[in-house]
């Protein structure tokens, strides 16, 4: 069978490819159309984003007049869902007779009826096999009423399955199908990412996984076998020989020790037999007790470069009590100094924003951005996703808008808070960057440029202006309007 998945992005670069790299790729459905393509069936996917309407809705016809789907496969998160169910609309208007089903994260978390009225059926938690059953019933014009994890309209009424256990063992499951994002991507050759496992030891409260967790029986912290791991690097080094890095994603590669020495020995060896080519990079969640220098060590001869830590806000108060992180500035000044000894980059998550935060203590944050100096932060501004233990204490504490904006979604402030009101929350978010790196005795011209557009202009024309440069970047690459090196230069530049 034929089945067109659709996913959605908030902006484009440029609308033929909106998609900036292959880190862009999301394996959420990647790898439900991993094994459905193993079983024989054809998988193709469309990207739209939610400015160029027109675009989008020539572009979902065509695709679909020139595949013939017997399904349409939706995805969205909280944010997402809104533009979704319109695109969705139009796809139920133009082609009656197709199957339209959604799931992801947002209908797992707060699964309704009324989705029912527009879509044929709605999947609840992980996809793989219901997906997988789903189509080999339809091949077989078998009834689908009773496939576990799915809501299934009905002409008796609307069916709700029960959800089947979490997959218990990662290895069963196929690779990422990742043939049918590449139409979509602007730069194929950069860092791909390589899933490592599923589910997350940790219960921070701005996370859905404290949640998710509950949306099936079964163990929900699940690794991938280090030999496993490793045959999907090999494949991808193989089918992309041009990359020089890949990303390691995990929600913490360090809560086992004795899995992740194993998982290093089988990268070094498998640098060694490249010639370390291939750099890695990984997020690394902190936490006491953690043998910080044993885990560098590992990371240095396998060929991990850089880590991203979670630090999200340098208040130990707001760590402890409303996102319960718990663990101290000493041990992430500490845990940043023996990566730089080791020759590892250290980025850093942070947010600002945050339920009961106050200016002072965001300039913690600052404080501890400037002291690490990080290769790169990624900064945004707290949005309370519907399904979090901290959206539902925003909600107790009154904070929440009666209409919350997705657009630009945590780049622009959406709450007041006490004695932090939006203005300054924006004001904050908007000069960070430049604040953190103002220190450095050589100020480059791009620090003070996004500085000054960024507090006078506001984010938007920055960001927009950004997007317009990148477009023209792309422009120049085409036409060979710009020499490599000078390409090159500008490119760089723009990944700042």
């Amino acid at each position: 069978m034929k089945i067109l998945f659709v996913y959605s992005t908030q902006k484009t670069i440029v609308p033929q490819k909106p998609l900036l790299g292959q880190e862009s790729i999301y394996h959420g459905i990647s790898l439900i159309a991993g094994i459905l393509v193993h079983h024989g069936h054809e998988c193709k996917l469309i990207v739209l984003d939610r400015v160029n309407k027109k675009h989008n809705s020539l572009l979902l016809k065509q695709k679909i007049e020139n595949f013939h789907p017997e399904i349409v496969a939706f995805t969205a998160v909280f944010s997402e869902f809104e533009f979704i169910w319109k695109v969705a609309s139009e796809v139920k208007y133009s082609f009656t007779e197709l199957f339209l089903i959604v799931g992801g994260v947002h209908i797992t978390l707060n699964p309704d009826e009324k989705y029912l009225s527009l879509f044929d059926a709605i999947c609840i938690g992980e996809g793989e096999y219901p997906m997988l059953e789903l189509l080999q019933r339809m091949e077989r014009n078998e009834s689908i009423d009773n496939i576990q994890n799915l809501w299934v309209k009905t002409p008796a009424g609307i069916v709700k399955n029960p959800v089947r256990p979490f997959i218990p063992n990662p290895d069963d499951l196929e690779f990422s199908y990742r043939t049918m994002w590449q139409e979509w991507i602007l730069e194929p050759c950069t860092k791909p990412t390589v899933l490592l496992g599923r589910g997350c030891p940790f219960n921070c409260t701005y996370c859905c996984n404290h949640k998710l967790r509950k949306s099936s029986p079964g163990k929900y912290v699940r690794m991938r076998s280090p030999s496993n791991i490793l045959l999907e690097i090999k494949e991808l080094y193989q089918n992309m020989p041009n990359i020089s890095e890949i990303y390691l994603e995990v929600e913490t590669i360090a809560a086992d020790l004795q899995w992740l020495k194993k998982l290093c020995d089988k990268l070094e060896m498998f640098g060694k037999e490249n010639d370390f080519k291939i750099k890695f990079g990984t997020n690394l969640r902190i936490f006491p007790n953690m043998d910080v220098e044993s885990v560098f060590d590992m990371f240095k001869r396998a060929g991990i470069v850089s880590v991203t830590i979670g630090l999200e806000s340098g208040s130990y108060r707001i760590r402890k009590e409303i996102l319960n992180r718990d663990y101290s500035n000493e041990l992430l000044l500490e845990t940043a100094r023996i990566a730089k000894e080791r020759h590892v980059d250290v980025a850093l998550f942070n947010m600002v924003g945050l339920p009961t935060e106050t200016p002072l203590e965001f300039s913690e944050t600052l404080k501890m951005n400037q002291l690490i100096q990080p290769i790169f932060h990624a900064t945004s501004i707290f949005f309370p996703y519907p399904g979090t233990r901290l959206a539902e204490l925003c909600a107790e504490m009154n904070l929440l808008p009666k209409h919350i904006h997705t657009e630009d979604e945590r780049q622009l402030a959406v709450m007041n808070l006490p004695g932090f009101s939006k203005k300054q929350i924006q004001k904050s978010f908007d000069s960070f960057h430049y604040n953190v790196y103002k220190i450095r005795k050589n100020k480059s011209l791009i620090h003070l440029f996004i500085y000054y557009s960024m507090c006078f202009l506001g984010h938007n024309f920055y960001a927009n202006l950004k997007i317009a440069l990148i477009r023209l970047l792309y422009r120049t690459k085409n036409k060979k309007m710009l020499s490599p090196a000078w390409f090159s230069i500008f490119q760089k530049s723009m990944k700042k």
